[in-house]
């Protein structure tokens, strides 16, 4: 009697995406508690915001069920036949359009990032763009082909285009990520509390850039690699998961990183904190006034003997509120001397 002929390893394909598939389900729940918060605690967002993780998540959650039902189908439906692993299952195929709707959303809101914080410089936002649009067409094209496919034997055909994806991919995530580490650094003021804004957010974008741009890095060198297995499906599946939670880990971070300053919940952005740190070099503050009138004082103390000379510096500040109804326009101003010292009070000891 002939014995049953012996299974191939699958180590290195199905087992890859079996690893894939377990960390993607892991990434979709951690998303779906961060919505949950989301929703919770910004409850006052603009409705595009909420339409914006409302969809995303939609989009998230379909691609779950398109990798979970690809796997299903070849480990358990087709348990034990081996020619079947051969065929490409159609939610497979399908997946990688979902994931490149996820990719474009999410990064669309992240150039519209760099696009508040650069102060609308179209040469950057521009570069950025045709990265994103770049991988996305890439996506859709290598989508139009692999559906008529029906064996991975076949997949060699377009090997260029899935090397471009994972190209382009790597280039407008590291992009994306220096970039906005650029403006933040660039947005530094020199004040203590907006220094601890400044660096709570450079490191939470190096975190959350790290992330996907790392693991589309891995993506691509592993196809690069190994382009006959299974290996970079196991990155491939996890880019669009990390996007969703880094979109949703942005917004729900804002409150912690803007330090108490307004936020700005029309476009969820810490756009709004760089603007008001911003506004700190040209307006200075009425504790750091105080501060150093204390301390010139104190050293005009100890330098004279018998006579305690108070030297007062006054700043000008202006606040000028546009008038609207009901409100009007205030302007404090102090001294309007042009002496660096506008008064002086002498105080026998």
């Amino acid at each position: 009697m002939s014995s049953p002929a012996a299974l191939p390893a699958l180590d290195n394909t199905m087992g890859a995406l079996y690893v894939g598939v377990l960390l993607a389900m892991g990434l979709w729940g951690v998303s779906s508690l961060q919505m949950y918060y989301y929703f919770n605690r910004y409850s006052k967002d603009d409705y595009r915001l909420k339409l914006l993780v409302v969809l995303v998540w939609l989009l998230d959650t379909a691609h779950q069920a398109l990798i979970s039902h690809t796997a299903y189908s070849y480990l358990i439906t087709n348990y034990a036949n081996p020619v079947y692993l051969g065929h490409i299952v159609r939610s497979l195929v399908v997946m990688v359009q979902f994931s490149a709707f996820i990719c474009l959303a999410v990064q669309l809101f992240l150039v519209q990032r760099v696009w508040a914080l650069s102060h609308r410089n179209i040469p950057v936002t521009v570069i950025l763009l045709l990265l994103v649009t770049g991988e996305f067409i890439s996506t859709t094209l290598y989508f139009a082909r692999a559906i008529q496919f029906e064996l991975f034997s076949e997949l060699p055909e377009i090997f260029n285009i899935s090397r471009s994806i994972n190209i382009l991919g790597a280039a407008s995530d590291v992009a994306i990520a220096l970039t906005l580490i650029f403006l933040l650094q660039r947005s530094r003021t020199g004040f203590s509390r907006s220094e601890t804004i400044i660096t709570k957010l450079v490191i939470f974008t190096i975190n959350t850039g790290l992330l996907t741009s790392g693991c589309a890095v891995m993506s691509l060198i592993t196809i690069t690699v190994f382009p006959n297995n299974f290996i970079y499906i196991t990155f491939f599946v996890l880019i669009s998961k990390l996007y969703t939670n880094t979109l949703f880990a942005t917004l729900n971070a804002r409150k912690s990183t803007r330090g108490g300053l307004p936020d700005d919940t029309e476009n969820g952005l810490t756009s709004s904190t760089i603007n008001n740190v911003s506004m700190s070099r040209m307006r200075p503050r009425a504790y750091d006034v105080e501060a150093v009138n204390t301390m010139k004082a104190s050293q005009l103390a100890s330098q004279r003997g018998g006579i305690l000379s108070i030297k007062v510096d006054t700043e000008t500040t202006n606040d000028v509120v546009r008038p609207t109804t009901g409100s009007r326009e205030r302007k404090d101003s102090s001294s309007d001397s042009d002496s660096a010292y506008p008064y002086e009070a002498k105080l026998a000891l």
